[in-house]
């Protein structure tokens, strides 16, 4: 079975997953639109950033058009992410118009990550606080509802097209239809990926945040309290920002760190917790306890012990326990390493989708 996933690189994952899925035996390849920032992998890179020039777009239209026409006839699956496609125009109003060319060809599968599935003003009547509330989130482009409804349209067409349908996120379940799959996060390098040896706290505790949105992850809340923190506890705490970086140079400032804060808005963990957790980091992050239902149950159970749970409003409370009580980021570190090998490991997430591209 050979299997391609399409059309970005999305936080690192359909690389992960790929690695994953060609662990257990499956021919799997990565092909993407445009070559990334974060300088994610892949096999295939169709527009390079580079091509300003007119000639050099034609000649890369055509580069597509060719690709194409061969991934339609030399793949079994085609494992859409980000609910988005090769040939795909929202500024235009047309939509993901190349899936009926993928539906006689192979199967069509697609992973929802994140904003292209979530709502803003659901999620707002849903929920008391969210990155939805905020009006600067991802520069407000969802403010005025018309992006909620193109979402709907777009998932209603995926709906159509697609064998089967993932998602990243807990609380994505509420946008999506009802037969989608819950999939963890992979990320790119697991391999690569050391898990270090446990980091005594000699005389300052190391924290590390990484605002890639600062709205989305509630960065700012997060700043200002790691400030009072600097005030309360002196030069006993050191607060690491990494930001603007690729993830290889980010990962060896992360190796440094004592405790990591994910994000304390969307309510789930992101990539970036799956990444420290490998390496044997703690980390502190929002869960939203009803959108638990979508996960598997024993998952959810093990979440709890892996993962510093904080409430935003009781972040300073949280963070302060965890300076005067040091000894608790060994158990975090040992429940997380555990329960990273557990739920995020290639093999098992390769089983997960070959499993569904088999059914």
């Amino acid at each position: 079975m050979k299997v391609l996933h399409l059309p970005t690189a999305i936080g690192g994952m359909p690389w992960g997953l790929a690695q994953g899925e060609r662990k257990i035996g499956l021919h799997s390849e990565v092909l993407v639109l445009f070559e990334n920032w974060f300088q994610y992998p892949a096999d295939r890179i169709i527009f390079r950033r580079s091509q300003k020039s007119i000639l050099k777009r034609v000649l890369s239209v055509l580069n597509l058009l060719k690709e194409l026409h061969q991934v339609r006839n030399n793949f079994d699956v085609f494992h859409f992410n980000f609910g988005s496609s090769l040939i795909d125009f929202r500024r235009l109003h047309l939509h993901l118009i190349d899936l009926p060319l993928f539906k006689n060809k192979g199967k069509i599968v697609v992973t929802y990550n994140g904003c292209d599935a979530r709502q803003k003003y659901p999620t707002i009547q849903r929920v008391p606080f969210s990155a939805c509330h905020h009006e600067d989130c991802y520069d407000g482009i969802c403010k005025n509802g018309i992006r909620d409804e193109m979402k709907r349209i777009r998932i209603a067409k995926f709906d159509k097209y697609a064998n089967a349908i993932f998602a990243v996120n807990p609380d994505l379940f509420y946008f999506l239809p009802n037969r989608t799959i819950f999939l963890p996060y992979a990320i790119a390098d697991w391999d690569e990926i050391e898990t270090l040896p446990y980091q005594k706290i000699d005389r300052r505790l190391k924290i590390v945040h990484s605002p890639t949105n600062r709205v989305a992850k509630g960065s700012e809340m997060i700043i200002q309290s790691l400030e009072r923190l600097k005030k309360k506890y002196g030069n006993s705490i050191e607060v690491i920002l990494v930001e603007g970086l690729p993830y290889l140079k980010a990962r060896k400032i992360y190796a440094e760190a004592n405790l990591a804060i994910d994000q304390i808005l969307i309510g789930w963990y992101g990539g970036f917790a799956v990444e420290m957790m490998k390496m044997g980091k703690p980390i502190l992050s929002f869960i939203r306890k009803e959108d638990l239902k979508f996960i598997p149950e024993e998952m959810a159970k093990d979440c709890q012990e892996a993962l510093v749970w904080v409430e935003p409003e009781r972040l300073d409370e949280r963070l302060s326990e965890l300076v005067e009580n040091p000894n608790l980021l060994l158990k975090y570190r040992e429940a997380g390493l555990d329960y990273v090998y557990k739920w995020h490991g290639p093999s098992r997430i390769g089983r997960i989708t070959k499993s569904i591209y088999e059914s």
